[in-house]
């Protein structure tokens, strides 16, 4: 092999990885970012994903469709009275008609556990949070 064909081969390698993670990264990065925001308890952290409006569902206490803002103060009064000790997605998944969803285990200091599932949706360029449900 020559000299010259190594680079060639190096930018079509660079160039294929990079395509990849573009097609790849706005799914992981919504995941990961709820993740990290609901072990936090702070809803604030991932509300840029938020749809203009969402369906909530929380254990008891709220079922229905909100605001954005609506959203985060609500899932904020939940995170006080239910503080995280930790949250964890254990499944992703997507359904055959482009949406797709992430279901994870949310562990509050009251040794509770409730199963969180979040569904995303395409809108434009981007993925955004259609439904929250805490059962």
């Amino acid at each position: 092999m020559s000299v010259t064909k190594a680079p060639f081969f190096v930018s079509i390698t660079l160039t294929l990885s990079l395509i990849l993670m573009g097609f790849a990264s706005p799914q992981q990065d919504i995941f990961s970012d709820f993740e990290s925001a609901i072990a936090g308890g702070n809803a604030s952290k991932f509300s840029n994903y938020l749809s203009s409006s969402v369906e909530l569902e929380l254990p008891g206490e709220v079922e229905g469709i909100y605001s954005k803002p609506q959203t985060v103060v609500i899932l904020n009064r939940f995170f006080d009275k239910y503080p995280p000790t930790a949250f964890k997605l254990v499944h992703r998944g997507s359904s055959a008609s482009g949406s797709k969803f992430a279901v994870g285990d949310y562990t509050t200091g009251e040794e509770k556990t409730f199963r969180v599932t979040v569904f995303v949706k395409k809108q434009g360029d981007s993925y955004l949070i259609q439904e929250i449900e805490f059962e």
